[in-house]
């Protein structure tokens, strides 16, 4: 059975905000030198370790997440989406002057067994596109999602603030346990509300890095009908909606 959409923070995500009174700060960032920290404030409330099962399990079936991303020279303008097994992603990079640089697209999609399969746009190997244990990135959710369906979930997150929006972080191996460590040591964090991939946290920097949505990104519990069209239109065997 589907999970009822939601358009706004749930339950969940208000008590965990409340694990996090202060951090909100955050949304304020600490930029450094391509644009892309966010380093929690002095005076933000500690992190907290919190049980994952429970916040998971009060995530909707959808969302879409509209946001964008800046280095020192090009930003990218970043949608991604779920729809209960699928999700999918668009990312343009455009370049100083609104010079078009191109235009990634993909999608995946996760089993009952939590086997993640590429249906659109997988530049890894043949191998890799039938069961992608190493998924990371702005569909990273998907992993997640596999994991409690196989029974894996990591037991606790921890609990942060990006730009004011409750999240909670995990690590990286726990995510991916079947797949070889990651050298890069950021952590991927999801909206407590929804579910999506929001950003990347950094123990070494003590800061958001990598990944990251910058501040002023929109997310809500509905998929993006358009964005699978477009992303998924000509893939044989996939029809949507």
């Amino acid at each position: 059975m589907r999970r009822a959409h939601v358009g706004k923070a749930t339950m969940a995500a208000a008590a965990l905000a409340l694990l996090i009174v202060g951090a909100s700060a955050a949304g304020a960032g600490i930029a450094n030198a391509s644009g892309n920290a966010d380093v929690e404030p002095v005076g933000a409330a500690p992190a907290r370790e919190v049980g994952l099962a429970s916040i998971v399990a009060e995530w909707p079936d959808s969302y879409s997440v509209v946001g964008g991303k800046s280095e020192p020279l090009y930003t990218e303008r970043i949608t991604f989406s779920r729809d209960d097994d699928l999700f999918a992603l668009r990312i343009e990079v455009i370049a100083q002057g609104d010079t078009a640089l191109g235009t990634q697209r993909g999608a995946v999609r996760v089993a009952a067994d939590g086997t993640i399969t590429w249906v659109a746009g997988c530049t890894k190997d043949s191998a890799a596109c039938a069961d992608d244990p190493a998924l990371r990135g702005f569909l990273t959710t998907a992993a997640l999602i596999g994991l409690e369906r196989t029974g894996r979930l990591p037991e606790t997150g921890t609990a942060r603030a990006l730009h004011g929006t409750p999240v909670v972080c995990v690590d990286d191996d726990a995510v991916h346990p079947d797949s070889a460590p990651s050298i890069a040591g950021l952590d991927p964090c999801f909206s407590v509300a929804t579910g999506a991939l929001l950003g990347h946290w950094s123990a070494a920097s003590a800061a958001f890095v990598g990944p990251t949505l910058a501040a002023g990104f929109a997310e809500t519990g509905e998929r993006d009908d358009a964005l699978f069209a477009e992303v998924l239109g000509g893939v044989s065997g996939e029809v949507f909606p």
